[in-house]
């Protein structure tokens, strides 16, 4: 037969796991908000990581057409390096142009037959449209 007292212990013992329940319930719960927090962060940074790698890539693309387009023209008579070509694949427009260049030696001589051949490359990156430029010397002798 229980005392009163053996029922009192048992009640105290049952108060103070169902109080440490609750503890564990909540510890539980905050402990999974941190791990979903931390979970959505990486899920973010993997997302941003990826944009800025096809962003990366697209300009890696517009580098090489613009490198390729350069020395395709360059090697052109000097009456067809003016051109305009639009890559389909890539949607990137590549335009062409030249203008003399008038340049002195140390002599005071000018140098003949050269001229500057600028390469356009416009494209669109997101909703932005955006151009690179580059711009080389080709040497180009009148033809006799």
């Amino acid at each position: 037969m229980k005392t009163n007292f053996q029922s009192q212990g048992q009640d105290q013992r049952t108060r103070r796991f169902v109080s440490r329940s609750g503890y564990i319930l909540l510890e539980l719960v905050i402990a999974l908000s941190m791990f979903a927090i931390g979970v959505l962060g990486l899920a973010r940074a993997l997302n941003t990581s990826m944009e800025v790698a096809n962003i990366l890539n697209k300009d890696q693309r517009v580098r090489i057409g613009m490198r390729s387009f350069l020395e395709e023209v360059r090697r052109k008579p000097l009456n067809e390096m003016s051109a305009t070509y639009l890559d389909v694949a890539t949607g990137v427009t590549y335009t062409s142009s030249v203008e003399r260049v008038a340049l002195a030696t140390t002599r005071g001589e000018t140098l003949a037959d050269l001229y500057n051949l600028k390469i356009v490359a416009t494209f669109v990156a997101g909703s932005d449209q955006q151009e690179e430029s580059v711009d080389v010397y080709v040497y180009k002798p009148a033809e006799r």
